[in-house]
């Protein structure tokens, strides 16, 4: 498909956050830049990917669990996590997670 214009909304640890940004949708997959970190999300699979000069944080939803590969110190680990919904539409992804008492929601829309 190519360049598309998405609208991410997060809702991370009591901070809202909302931006109109361009990515790349391709076979499924989008792809755009997030600040200081790459972000990877896989339709097909609901995983989401976030690479940082340090660290990569991936999210697994349909497993319910997040995988953590810190580059610097060669340290691998997981965790698991409550999801609480998950939407995957044609140009609309959603999801709510839950990590111990924190709630964590990320929407992103593709115009």
């Amino acid at each position: 498909m190519g360049k598309v214009n998405l609208l991410v909304k997060y809702c991370l640890i009591n901070t809202k956050d909302e931006y109109n940004i361009n990515g790349i949708l391709i076979d499924n997959t989008l792809k755009f830049l997030d600040k200081d970190s790459k972000m990877i999300l896989d339709f097909k699979t609901n995983t989401l990917k976030r690479i940082t000069k340090f660290l990569e944080i991936v999210f697994a939803f349909n497993e319910k669990i997040c995988f953590i590969i810190d580059s610097e110190n060669k340290r691998k680990f997981h965790f698991h996590f409550d999801l609480l919904e998950l939407e995957n539409k044609k140009n609309y992804f959603y999801v709510k997670y839950k990590i111990e008492s924190d709630n964590f929601e990320i929407e992103i829309f593709i115009n």
